[in-house]
C-alpha cells in the first residue's frame, strides 16, 4: 500500500519515495551541523533540487555572501599545522583579459593565491549574479572548468593552506598552478604544458594577467548582483521553520500560503506584492557598534524571536548584517508556542570550524557576548577561535 504526504514547500501530495532529506538552513552554510530541528524529510524531491540550486543557490553564490563566508575564517585556521582551507573571496569576471572563445575569467583569491577559473560563458543572464556561473555546472568534471593558481607566499603553510583551499572550492575542476614545482606523482594539481593547445592558450591568459600591473593597471573585475535573492531565500527557511514549530495547521494557514509563494515565485515584482514583512540581506538592517558586539565571528547567528502579536525569523550574518522575515501573526498558533519561546531562542553555526551549538535562550546569548554571563556551549565555541596575527607570516 503507498503512502502519500504533502510538500512543505509545493502543497503537492506526492508518494513518499518522491521526498528527500531538506537542509532548512543549507548546508552550505552549516546546515548540516544543525539540531534535527533545522532537518525535514517533509520536502519533495522536486523542491529540494529548485531550491538547492535557484533559492539557496541564488543567496549562497551572490557576491555579499561569499563575502560572508571568508569573513573571519582565518581565526579557525590552526597556527601550527596547514590542516585547514580558506573559502575564496570572489572578486568579479575579469574584463581586461581576452579569454578564449565562449569562455570567461572569474578572479578569485585567498591568502597565499590568486586564482583564476576558466570556464563556460552562460548564455543566461540569470547566471550572473551567482559567483562563478551556473552552479550545476561546478558538480561535473567536463563542465567544471579549468582553475589556475598563483601562489602569493613562498611560505609552506600558506602553500598548502592555499592549495587545499583551491581544491575545496573546485573539485571537479582541471587545476593548474603556474609558480610551483610540483613532484612526479602530483595528482590534485598539474603544472601548464605549453606543448596543449588549451594550455599555452592559458599560459597566455597568465602572462596578460601578469603584466597588468607592470602596466599600472588594474585587474578590472565585474560582479553582478541579484538584489531579490534574499527575499526567496527567507521565505524558504520561514515557511519550514513554522512548519517544525506548528505542523500542518501552520501551512494551512493564510500567512504560510504568502511565504510559499514568496518562495516559490521568481518575478521579484510579483514577490513585492505579496503580505511578507521582514528586510533582507541587501537592505539589511546595521546596527552598527552593537552588530560588531553581538555578531559571531565567521558564524551565523539564527534567532527565533517572539515580539508582540508575532513570531520572526532574525539572522545574523558574520559581519553583523541582520536579515528577519515574520514567520506568523496567528494569535491561536502564538499560544501554542513552549515557554522556551517567550524570550526567543539562537543558534550559531560557525562553518569553518564545522560546528554549531543551540538552542540557547536568546537572553542567554546577548548576556555572554557583553560578558556579563558564560554560557558553556558558547565559552567552547570561543575556544575554538585563535588569533589571525598568530599565524605564520605570508611574505607577501
Amino acid at each position: 500500500m503507498s503512502v502519500e504526504r504533502e510538500c512543505i514547500y509545493c502543497g503537492q501530495t506526492k508518494e513518499a519515495t518522491e521526498f528527500s532529506h531538506e537542509h532548512i538552513w543549507p548546508d552550505a552554510l552549516g546546515g548540516d551541523h544543525l539540531p534535527d530541528f533545522w532537518h525535514t524529510n517533509d520536502v519533495c524531491r522536486s523542491c529540494n533540487s529548485m531550491s538547492g540550486v535557484f533559492v539557496d543557490g541564488a543567496f549562497i553564490k551572490s557576491f555579499p555572501v561569499t563575502a560572508e563566508r571568508a569573513n573571519d575564517a582565518l581565526s579557525y585556521l590552526s597556527p601550527d599545522q596547514p590542516t585547514g582551507a580558506l573559502p575564496l573571496n570572489y572578486l568579479g569576471v575579469v574584463q581586461n583579459v581576452r579569454p578564449p572563445e565562449g569562455e570567461v575569467i572569474d578572479y578569485w583569491v585567498c591568502t597565499g593565491a590568486k586564482v583564476l577559473h576558466i570556464r563556460m560563458d552562460g548564455k543566461e543572464d540569470m547566471w550572473n549574479a551567482y559567483a562563478g556561473g551556473d552552479p550545476r555546472r561546478s558538480s561535473k568534471k567536463s563542465k567544471a572548468g579549468r582553475v589556475i593558481v598563483s601562489l602569493t607566499s613562498a611560505e609552506p603553510y600558506w602553500v598548502c593552506t592555499s592549495l587545499r583551499s583551491v581544491l575545496q572550492h573546485f573539485p571537479k575542476a582541471r587545476r593548474f598552478v603556474t609558480n610551483l614545482k610540483l613532484p612526479e606523482n602530483a595528482t590534485k594539481f598539474q603544472e601548464l604544458d605549453p606543448s596543449d593547445a588549451q594550455q599555452a592558450d592559458d599560459l597566455r591568459i597568465v602572462r596578460e594577467f601578469e603584466a597588468l600591473p607592470k602596466r599600472g593597471e588594474r585587474v578590472d573585475a565585474q560582479v553582478a548582483i541579484a538584489l531579490s535573492a534574499d527575499g526567496r531565500f527567507l521565505a524558504k527557511v520561514a515557511l519550514a521553520v513554522g512548519y517544525q514549530l506548528f505542523g500542518r495547521d501552520f501551512i494551512a494557514s493564510d500567512h504560510a500560503k504568502e511565504l510559499r509563494k514568496g518562495f516559490r515565485e521568481a518575478d521579484p515584482k510579483k514577490r513585492q506584492q505579496l503580505k511578507i514583512h521582514g528586510s533582507g540581506y541587501f537592505p539589511g538592517v546595521d546596527l552598527g557598534p552593537v552588530g560588531d558586539q553581538l555578531r559571531w565571528p565567521g558564524g551565523w547567528q539564527i534567532a527565533i524571536l517572539r515580539l508582540p502579536e508575532k513570531l520572526a525569523l532574525v539572522t545574523t550574518a558574520p559581519t553583523g548584517r541582520v536579515m528577519c522575515i515574520q514567520i506568523t501573526n496567528d494569535a491561536s498558533l502564538l499560544d501554542r508556542l513552549g515557554s522556551e519561546y517567550q524570550d526567543g531562542v539562537c543558534w550559531v553555526i560557525v562553518p569553518p570550524a564545522r560546528t554549531a551549538v543551540g538552542p540557547i535562550a536568546y537572553p542567554e546569548y546577548l548576556a555572554h557576548m557583553i560578558g556579563a554571563v558564560h554560557v558553556p556551549s558558547l565559552t567552547a565555541l570561543e575556544a575554538l577561535r585563535g588569533d589571525p596575527s598568530m599565524l605564520p607570516r605570508s611574505r607577501l
